[in-house]
Order: structure tokens, then C-alpha cells, then sequence
């Protein structure tokens, strides 16, 4: 059995419908910058706390969040212009606009306000301002460079969420959670990011016949799902055994 075929019979296994929905609210943002702020927020924490960030961003910008409900599609230029006066005060950006003051890193990391400042101005600089532009755009390996450049975006994970987030369907965010998923189905204690994504690529393509709606983003998002309810019960059993 090759190791993408370890990955279908753990999915297989695992996932309880491989007809797997596209999910709502993060994948129906009305605005590429909210796209933007959830990639940078969701990093290393639970998402419940993204989705207020994001919820608190909106109402700061009286933007609609929800796509099926905005009449327009506000530009990564626009979502700057209103953060404009907050440059080089970035505590007052996590305060008044994001009401989050989490750093990209618990080690001298910078605020993931500045984070999305910084990824919004570097769309910018490419001309990426809409979810066309993102989907369209051609020099994305330069793009990942620049937004790998921001402190805190080293590993690439917010810009592959990015563009899961903005539409791609072959995009894969390989974290904890993805990685872990693939590593227990090769039996194995790590894997590596660039591996993992191509497992979850190759596992598709297995799977397609059977699940021709089936992307790679969807089988991602299958699989996160997957791993945050193991988690949330085995949290949950901890507590309980605490407690007893």
C-alpha cells in the first residue's frame, strides 16, 4: 500500500462522509481582508477565538461578514485606508479595531494586528485586492516569499489558509492538526508540512472517482474537523477524570 493510499483508508476510516459540505461562515467572507485576519488569528489557537476577532472587525468596520448578505466587496486598499491611522500603533489596532491583543509568537513575537497590516500591504503591493485578483493571480510563489518575509508567517501556514480561505480548492493547510491526521495514518511520529500536503493532494486524486466534488481544501477542512472533535473529547475525558 503506498503511503497516499494509508491516507484514504485512515480517511475512509475515520471521516463519516467524504461528500464533504462546503463549510459556512469562514469560507463565505464577504472581503478578501477578512480573509486576511482570519489566516494571521486562527494560528496556534482555538478558532472560537477567530471567529469574535472577526466578528469584532466587521462591526469596527460596519462591513457585512457574510457574503450571501453584502452588496458590495470591499478591496484590500479600502480595509488599509481605515486601518491607515493606526500605523506604528499597532496595540491600538489590536485594541480598537480587532479587540486581540495575541502576538504571533509567545517568544517576541509581534501582534497579529501588525501581522495583518503587514500581509494586507504586501496584497496590496501585488495588486491582489479582490478574490478574482487572489484566484487569478500569477507570481504566487513571490507572493508566499513576501508574506513568509512578515515575522511570525515563516512556516507558510497563514498564506496556504489564505488562499483556502479566498477559493483555491487545490490549496492545503498542512498544521498540527493535518499533519497529525497524515502521520497517523503512515504510522509514523512526524511529517513533514510539504509532504503532508502532498498526501492530502495524492489522496484526492485517489478518491475523486468516488467523490468527484471531493478538492483538496475540502478533504483538509475534512480532516481539521476530524482531528479538532478528537480533541475536544479527549479534553472533555481529561476534565471528567480530573474531576472524579
Amino acid at each position: 500500500m503506498t503511503e497516499a493510499e494509508k491516507v484514504v483508508a485512515h480517511a475512509r476510516k475515520t471521516i463519516r462522509d467524504l461528500n464533504i459540505p462546503l463549510p459556512q461562515g469562514e469560507y463565505q467572507y464577504a472581503h478578501l481582508a477578512l480573509c486576511v485576519v482570519d489566516s494571521v488569528y486562527s494560528l496556534g489557537v482555538r478558532y472560537e477565538s477567530v471567529e469574535r476577532t472577526v466578528a469584532d472587525c466587521c462591526r469596527r468596520l460596519r462591513w457585512e461578514q457574510d457574503r450571501k448578505k453584502s452588496t458590495v466587496e470591499h478591496s484590500i486598499s479600502e480595509f488599509l485606508n481605515i486601518l491607515s491611522p493606526y500605523e506604528n500603533r499597532w496595540e491600538a489596532l489590536a485594541d480598537e479595531v480587532f479587540r486581540n491583543r495575541q502576538r504571533t509568537s509567545t517568544r517576541s513575537g509581534i501582534l497579529k494586528a501588525e501581522a495583518v497590516y503587514r500581509f494586507a500591504k504586501t496584497l496590496q503591493q501585488f495588486r491582489v485586492e479582490t478574490f478574482v485578483d487572489a484566484l487569478n493571480f500569477t507570481q504566487r510563489d513571490l507572493l508566499r516569499r513576501a508574506i513568509t518575509s512578515i515575522p511570525g508567517q515563516g512556516s507558510g501556514l497563514s498564506f496556504n489558509y489564505f488562499l483556502i480561505l479566498a477559493g483555491d480548492t487545490s490549496a492545503v493547510k498542512a498544521d498540527r492538526m493535518v499533519t497529525r491526521f497524515v502521520a497517523d495514518a503512515l504510522g509514523v511520529r512526524t511529517v513533514s508540512p510539504e509532504a503532508c500536503e502532498q498526501l492530502v493532494r495524492d489522496a484526492v486524486a485517489i478518491l475523486r472517482s468516488e467523490f468527484p466534488r471531493l478538492t483538496p481544501s475540502l478533504l483538509d477542512y475534512g480532516i481539521w474537523n476530524y482531528q479538532r472533535q478528537q480533541e475536544e473529547s479527549r479534553d472533555l475525558h481529561c476534565s471528567r477524570a480530573a474531576a472524579s
